[in-house]
């Protein structure tokens, strides 16, 4: 089809030029035109006076009147313009040009004439008036003259008449070419017409397949968020389901300890304990899963200074670093917008990580680093602990995943699965690098500009 549209465009062109060098050549013949009616005038001009200065001379001769002079002497002081503009209307042709000056040097000449034969007269010389008379009186220069001017005339008519045969050609050659334009341009325009029409057909069915894949799009995320928020309510009405009774264990443990403990051996201790450390367990982790499900609902996005939140953080964990003997250092920290107190606990997880994994025998060193960078706020969690494997890596963020027993660390699995939903609520993205013995690198990554509204909806659901 491209080979058809630039066959048509070239044949358009084609017919765009032939039409401009036509006009070029008409207005070429005009100006031919417009010369040689200029000229013609002017060689009329020309005889009028030579014949007017002729009649003046006569008339003087015949009555010594010196007011029959008057034709004489106008065409003497008018005959050098007129010579000058022939000159200039043959300028382009050197023949012509020639022709002129013959002309130019025959009036002179026959100027010259009249002149002597008027100042013969004048001073009453007869006989010298009664020679030129006999010679004649100027009739073979006349003759010249329009000989010349006839030559002059014909030269400038052919010249003019093949122009316009030209013009004609060109005319008709043009023509031609816009009747094969129109033709080639009608042909050009059925072929698309012939093959793009089906297109709107495929478009048409295409918009309509786009607007239903959407439209089940937009149901399914409906339904979806109505999950996502029933999922969210269960696990918010579970937690506070299983609270009661686990309360209710934990009250009863209590009380075997207090009561009854004296009544139990060994073994029925260490299983009483065991229940004891399990119901605080399953305390804990009801504890986090209804945290995590309140992510974003009791509170409104604001402008957060980092800065006040790790210093929240390092007082919230104040025990755990003096305990550990962790160095925690940190940059200076950048003013974002987003929600404070689930800033506060990304920034608490990351860095309670770091101080549950670090080497045995070694303090923990953690480090905390933020920059502003052209669309994100960076955040970076460094320490230099256990670290992991790539494998590992690609787990940490599930919920109730753990990499290593309650017996080495304590934990539910949830802390950075915790981590992960708050920077979703930010819009933006976690990412871990780390090797075994290497340490482990958390790198935040949260949008300059969120819309809030929507997050918040995203959250709720």
């Amino acid at each position: 089809m491209f080979r058809v549209l630039f066959a048509g465009l070239g044949l358009l062109t084609l017919v765009v030029l032939a039409s401009v060098v036509t006009e070029l050549a008409a207005i070429d013949v005009r100006k031919k035109l417009d010369n040689a009616l200029r000229l013609e005038r002017d060689l009329g001009q020309l005889l009028t006076t030579l014949q007017d200065a002729e009649i003046g001379q006569r008339s003087f001769l015949l009555t010594k009147d010196s007011s029959d002079l008057q034709p004489y002497t106008y065409a003497r002081d008018t005959i050098g313009s007129i010579l000058a503009r022939i000159g200039m209307e043959v300028l382009a042709d050197p023949i012509q040009q020639i022709r002129v000056e013959r002309v130019r040097s025959l009036t002179r000449y026959r100027f010259g004439d009249l002149s002597r034969s008027i100042n013969s007269r004048a001073i009453g010389d007869t006989a010298a008036v009664d020679r030129i008379i006999q010679n004649g009186g100027g009739r073979e220069i006349m003759t010249k003259i329009r000989n010349t001017i006839v030559l002059l005339r014909q030269t400038e008519n052919n010249d003019v008449a093949r122009r316009q045969q030209q013009l004609s050609r060109l005319s008709q050659v043009t023509t031609a070419l816009r009747l094969l334009g129109v033709v080639g341009l009608a042909f050009v325009l059925y072929y698309i017409y012939t093959h793009v029409h089906p297109l709107y057909g495929e478009i048409s069915q295409a918009h309509d397949k786009a607007r239903e894949a959407n439209r089940r799009l937009s149901a399914a995320n409906q339904e979806l968020s109505t999950k996502n928020r029933e999922l969210d309510q269960f696990a918010y009405i579970a937690s506070h389901d299983l609270r009661e009774p686990l309360r209710t264990v934990s009250n009863f443990v209590e009380v075997i300890n207090e009561d009854h403990a004296h009544q139990l051996d060994e073994e029925g201790k260490s299983h009483l304990s065991f229940i004891s450390r399990a119901t605080q367990r399953m305390s804990a982790l009801i504890d986090s899963l209804l945290q995590y499900s309140r992510v974003g609902r009791s509170e409104l996005p604001g402008r957060v200074n980092l800065n006040r939140v790790l210093d929240e953080v390092r007082e919230n964990l104040s025990l755990r670093i003096e305990e550990s003997g962790a160095v925690l250092t940190s940059d200076r920290l950048p003013v974002i917008t987003g929600y404070a107190v689930a800033l506060r606990q990304l920034l608490q997880n990351l860095i309670a990580n770091a101080l549950k994994f670090h080497k045995p025998g070694e303090p923990p060193r953690i480090r905390v680093e933020g920059s502003e960078e052209a669309d994100v706020y960076r955040i970076t969690v460094r320490d230099e602990g256990i670290g992991m494997s790539a494998c590992d890596q690609t787990k940490i963020f599930d919920l109730f995943t753990r990499l290593h027993g309650a017996d080495s660390h304590d934990g539910q699995g949830i802390g950075l699965a915790f981590c992960q939903k708050i920077v979703q609520l930010h819009r933006g993205t976690i990412e871990v690098k780390s090797e075994p013995g290497q340490g482990s690198t958390f790198t935040v990554r949260i949008p300059r500009t969120i819309d809030y509204e929507k997050a918040g909806e995203h959250t709720a659901d």
